[in-house]
């Protein structure tokens, strides 16, 4: 019992000295088709929206070297139509898992950085009219990357990125009317957030 009260101990100090700060936040936004849908006016840009997200997020900050992890757990939904059909239409609501890895530079008042985030996500609720396909038939599973830039200034922190995702919608040996298996595209586009961290 020593031994793994000492191996604990260990454990948190080395994080303590890896991690120059640690801090917990709630972070929400908006999801959209690509960026241009964003603009200066709030009702436009609340119209233009395709889903949104909300959730915690925990950052962590490397000494010196201007690195930050942050993962995250999101419940994002999301509404698209596949190819413009509107028998097409997809509304899904994830469970997604964004990790995100910050580069910047710690300023006086504020600290811009770029990041990269790989992510998984979990279908938790189907409100799909994908012609008429059975919810089993939908791959419960996505995973992909997103490229942005943000800025934190003190306890607020804003990010603009883009997701793509590369699963497939289709489940492995479904049988869609569609003659194509479609890629998930549900999780793509340009996303904006914001987030509170402590």
């Amino acid at each position: 019992m020593k031994k793994y009260a000492l191996l604990l101990t260990l454990v948190l100090l080395s994080a303590t000295t890896t991690f120059s700060q640690v801090r917990f936040g709630i972070k929400g936004g908006l999801g959209f088709a690509n960026m241009s849908n964003v603009s200066s006016n709030l009702e436009n840009t609340w119209n233009n929206q395709t889903g949104y997200h909300f959730g915690l997020a925990l950052q962590m900050k490397v000494p010196f070297i201007g690195l930050a992890i942050q993962p995250e757990l999101l419940y994002s939904t999301v509404r698209t139509t596949l190819e413009n059909d509107p028998a097409n239409e997809v509304n899904i609501d994830y469970l997604t898992l964004p990790i995100n890895l910050q580069l910047g530079a710690d300023l006086l008042l504020f600290r811009p950085f770029i990041l990269a985030s790989p992510f998984v996500s979990y279908v938790m609720k189907n409100n799909t009219r994908l012609e008429d396909q059975p919810f089993d038939d939908i791959n419960r599973f996505d995973y992909g990357i997103g490229l942005g830039a943000g800025i934190d200034i003190w306890k607020l922190q804003i990010v603009g990125k883009y997701n793509w995702g590369l699963g497939k919608l289709q489940s492995a040996g479904a049988q869609w009317d569609q003659a194509e298996t479609y890629k998930n595209a549900t999780l793509q586009g340009f996303q904006l957030s914001v987030a509170l961290l402590f």
